[in-house]
């Protein structure tokens, strides 16, 4: 332990508007506890192991911790409970990717048994190399705009998507899904917090695939709502807001209670327009390719997992954004699609046109270029100085001589291609073959690619120039 972390301080107001240091003692000559070494292939999931561990007993933790880029440290307590309760007290500090060194002492007014916190980290590291887990039941929630979610699908027999209670009757509206999964945890607080990361995958997962955004809602929102008197005025209130399903069950459901959501037949790439045939779509339905695509989603490597969430969440926010910010909405869909080349710094220069066109093929990517398009344009123009392609700021006119529909034109192509890309891109389980660049390089990029050897040059020739300046001073002095 270093010596920082043995003389922990507090900081408390003095009564008089300032602040005072007092030394906290318990940590004193913490070098002289004994201790253990956690190895770094534990250390990411020791502290929570030994957490369940100490639940299981009936006894209770409080812990402190400091966070800094290069190491974390902290300490933790551990209540047996009782008047007179035994309590170990545990200082631990881990480097970056590094093991965790751990030192205990008693700390309570009885002695704890300093064997017995020893056959408590023996029992937390084992169970954690072992990487025993639980299976816990949770429930959750999704939320969309859109036709009524009314059947269930089962995307594996863990992970089901269900139908609210309540319906909202408008054919078009507010909707929920709930989501019930069992998740493995080393406890229950592990496993919910699993499963709220699963509910956000989830969220991107179907915001790609159904073309619309679907979203985690966030939980105790207060808003302004209105309801109508009876003499016809409204009556303003502050109220939560969000929906509450009255069935709280505590197993998963039995599959095949209620009908399975419409499933439909598709051919990808999908470039069709997501239309509504009125009195024929009076819910919401699927591409009979879900169940594939998510085991894709789940199969891919870590990497590839990560840039897919990347993306999906590049395309959640643009379809977040509504008509007042058109042009952010059409820039960040660019930004998704060019998301999807490979990492690397021989695909730096690489853009969406060369996205597509190993994606989708060269007459889609072609069609991007022309001049009615040309999305890498609007995507530099807004990110670059904010310039705006669209109608943020201008009056909208019922009755116009003219208008251009070009951008309108533009932003609805690039909204049947974004997402066609993206299923395409994980399909081929996130391999893509990038076309290679033409070589010729510009002045302008030549420059910029060798600016820190010109410096150099410069400043080494101006070096020399002084010297050979003072030389030669010296030489013809009088």
């Amino acid at each position: 332990m270093t010596k920082a972390r043995s003389k922990a301080v507090v900081m408390a107001s003095d009564g008089a508007g300032g602040v005072a240091q007092f030394q906290d003692r318990r940590f004193e000559n913490v070098r002289k506890w004994p201790g253990a070494n956690v190895p770094a292939e534990l250390a990411d999931t020791w502290l929570k192991y030994l957490s369940a561990q100490c639940e299981q007993r009936g006894w209770r933790c409080s812990a402190f911790a400091q966070m800094d880029r290069r190491e974390n440290s902290g300490s933790i307590t551990i209540h047996t409970g009782g008047p007179d309760e035994p309590q170990l007290a545990i200082v631990w500090e881990r480097k970056r990717g590094g093991p965790i060194s751990v030192r205990y002492r008693s700390a309570g007014v009885a002695d704890f048994p300093l064997a017995e916190a020893e056959k408590l980290f023996e029992m937390v590291s084992e169970l954690c190399r072992l990487g025993v887990k639980e299976s816990v039941y949770c429930r959750g929630q999704l939320i969309y705009e859109g036709l009524p979610w009314r059947g269930e699908f089962w995307l594996d027999d863990r992970l089901r998507l269900g139908p609210p209670t309540r319906q909202d009757e408008m054919l078009l509206g507010s909707r929920v899904i709930l989501v019930d999964a069992e998740v493995p945890g080393i406890d229950a607080k592990d496993a919910f917090s699993n499963f709220a990361v699963k509910l956000r995958e989830l969220a991107v997962f179907l915001s790609v695939f159904i073309r619309k955004e679907v979203r985690v809602p966030r939980n105790c929102q207060r808003q302004w709502t209105f309801t109508a008197r009876p003499d016809g005025q409204p009556e303003c209130e502050l109220r939560f807001v969000g929906y509450w399903e009255p069935d709280r069950p505590t197993a998963m459901p039995t599959r095949g209670i209620i009908p399975t959501v419409p499933l439909k037949s598709v051919h990808r790439p999908d470039f069709s327009f997501p239309g509504i045939v009125v009195g024929t779509d009076t819910e919401q339905w699927l591409p009979a390719d879900i169940a594939d695509l998510w085991h894709a989603f789940v199969g891919l490597t870590p990497d590839c997992r990560l840039q897919f969430l990347q993306v999906g969440s590049m395309w959640q926010t643009a379809l977040s954004l509504g008509a007042e910010n058109q042009t952010a909405r059409f820039a960040w869909t660019v930004a998704a699609c060019e998301a999807l080349k490979p990492h690397g710094a021989q695909y730096r220069n690489h853009n969406v046109y060369h996205v597509i066109d190993a994606l989708l093929g060269t007459p889609v990517a072609d069609l991007l270029k022309e001049q009615w398009f040309q999305p890498q344009n609007v995507r530099n123009a807004y990110f670059h100085s904010g310039e705006f392609r669209g109608s943020e700021f201008v009056p909208h006119e019922w009755i116009s001589s003219y208008q251009d529909p070009t951008f309108d034109k533009a932003a609805r192509a690039l909204a049947q291609l974004a997402p066609a890309a993206i299923l395409e891109w994980l399909m081929r389980g996130g391999t893509l073959t990038m076309p290679p660049l033409d070589p010729r390089t510009t002045a302008r990029r030549w420059v910029k690619e060798h600016g820190g050897v010109l410096l150099w040059v410069f400043g080494v020739g101006l070096g020399a120039g002084i010297i050979v300046d003072r030389a030669w001073r010296r030489l013809t002095r009088p």
